[in-house]
C-alpha cells in the first residue's frame, strides 16, 4: 500500500509539473509557443483548411505547391485549430495530454518486455524536460513522438507474437510518422532488415514475406506524397527540408580530414545526447536556474541506467530493436545537422532510452540486492 501511494505521488508530481509549466507559459510568456518553424506550419494548416491545398499563397492570391514540409503536423493543426476552432493554447494543452499518453504507451511497451521496468520507463518519459518543453510549442515534436511510440509498441508486439497484423499496423504507423517528420524515411528499410535478422532461425519464407510486406506498405504510402511532389514541382523526395538542412548544417560541408570529421561527429553526438533541456524560453531566471539544477542530475540518472542497459542487451531482440531505433535517429541527426543538433532531436528516441535505462537500473538494483 505504501509503495502504491508513493507511485501515485510521483505520477501526480510529474503531471502537475507539466500543467504548471503550461499555465506559466500561457499566462506569462504566450509568445514562447512560437518557434522558427511555427509560422510555416500554421500557414500551411490555414491553407489546407481554407483552400483544401497544401500550398503557399503570394500577395496576389496565387497558390504554389508546398514541398518544404510534410503534411502530417499541418493536418493536425488544420483539424484542431482551424476546423475545431481550438485556440493555440488549447492545442498546446492537447499536446501536453499527448505526452502523458506517450508515457502510458511506453508503460504498455515495457510490460511486453519485462514488467519490472514498466513504471520507471513511464516516469523517465513524464519527467523528461525536452519532451515537456517542446510540447509547449507549435512544433512537430509531440505528434511525431506519439506516432513513433505507438510504432515501437506495435513492432515489439510483432516481435513477441510474430503476427502479420502487427506488421501491417506498424508499417502504417511508421509511414504516418514520416509524413509528420521525414527524418524517419529510411527507418523502414532498417526495420525490414531487422525483421529478417530477429527471425532468421524461424520460417524464413514467412519472415521474408513479412519483411517485404512491411517495406511495400511503408514506401507505397510514402511514395504517394513523393509522386505528388514530383508531378507538381519535379521534386523526387518527400520534402526539400532535408536537403536544405544538409546544405547549411550537414556534416560533410567541405573537405576536411578524417580527424575533423570524427571530432565534429563526436561533438554533435554529445550535444544531442547530453543536453538536459532548458526553460530559457519562459523568460524567468529562477525557473531557468531551477531547471538546470534539477535537469543535470536527472539526466545523469537515466544516462547511468541507459549505459548499463546497453551493456546488458546481448541477444535480447526487444532491446536490440530499441537500440537500432536510437542509433538510426542519432546517426541521421548528426550526419544531416552536425553541430546544429540539440536535445530537441532526442525527443523521438526518449521512449527507447527510457526502456533501456529502466532495464539497466533493474540490473543494477538486482545486483545490489544479491550482494546483500
Amino acid at each position: 500500500m505504501k509503495n502504491k501511494k508513493l507511485l501515485i505521488a510521483i505520477l501526480t508530481v510529474a503531471v502537475l509539473i507539466k500543467f504548471g509549466l503550461f499555465t506559466f507559459a500561457t499566462l506569462r510568456v504566450p509568445q514562447s509557443k512560437f518557434d522558427g518553424d511555427s509560422e510555416n506550419y500554421l500557414n500551411t494548416a490555414s491553407m489546407l483548411y481554407s483552400k483544401a491545398a497544401f500550398a503557399t499563397q503570394d500577395s496576389n492570391g496565387n497558390l504554389s505547391p508546398h514541398v518544404l514540409r510534410t503534411p502530417g503536423y499541418p493536418v493536425f493543426l488544420a483539424i484542431t485549430h482551424n476546423l475545431m476552432k481550438i485556440p493555440l493554447s488549447g492545442v498546446l494543452f492537447l499536446q501536453v495530454l499527448l505526452t502523458i499518453l506517450v508515457a502510458g504507451i511506453v508503460y504498455k511497451t515495457s510490460l511486453q518486455i519485462d514488467s519490472r521496468i514498466a513504471f520507471l520507463s513511464a516516469i523517465i518519459i513524464l519527467f523528461d524536460l525536452p519532451i515537456t518543453v517542446f510540447s509547449l510549442k507549435i512544433l512537430t515534436e509531440t505528434l511525431f513522438l506519439l506516432l513513433v511510440s505507438i510504432f515501437i509498441y506495435t513492432f515489439i508486439r510483432y516481435l513477441k507474437t510474430g503476427k502479420t497484423g502487427f506488421i501491417l499496423l506498424s508499417s502504417w504507423l511508421l509511414a504516418m510518422a514520416t509524413y509528420t517528420r521525414p527524418i524517419s524515411y529510411f527507418l523502414g528499410g532498417a526495420t525490414a532488415i531487422f525483421i529478417v535478422y530477429a527471425n532468421v532461425l524461424k520460417n524464413f519464407k514467412r519472415v521474408f514475406t513479412q519483411a517485404l510486406i512491411f517495406l511495400v506498405i511503408v514506401y507505397s504510402l510514402i511514395g504517394l506524397w513523393q509522386i505528388r511532389n514530383y508531378r507538381c514541382c519535379g521534386e523526387k523526395f518527400i520534402t526539400t527540408i532535408a536537403r536544405s538542412n544538409f546544405h547549411y548544417y550537414g556534416l560533410i560541408k567541405e573537405p576536411q580530414s578524417k580527424l575533423d570529421y570524427a571530432y565534429e561527429s563526436w561533438r554533435s553526438f554529445l550535444s544531442l545526447m547530453t543536453r538536459p533541456g532548458t526553460l530559457k524560453y519562459f523568460n524567468s531566471k529562477p525557473l531557468a536556474i531551477t531547471a538546470k539544477v534539477l535537469a543535470y542530475p536527472w539526466m545523469a540518472l537515466w544516462m547511468v541506467g541507459f549505459l548499463v542497459g546497453v551493456y546488458k542487451i546481448r541477444r535480447n531482440v526487444y532491446y536490440q530493436f530499441l537500440l537500432l531505433v536510437i542509433l538510426y535517429f542519432v546517426g541521421v541527426s548528426v550526419f544531416n545537422l552536425s553541430s546544429a543538433v540539440s536535445e530537441r532531436f532526442r525527443v523521438p528516441i526518449v521512449p527507447c532510452i527510457a526502456i533501456i535505462s529502466a532495464y539497466g537500473w533493474s540490473n543494477l538494483l538486482n545486483g545490489a540486492f544479491k550482494k546483500k
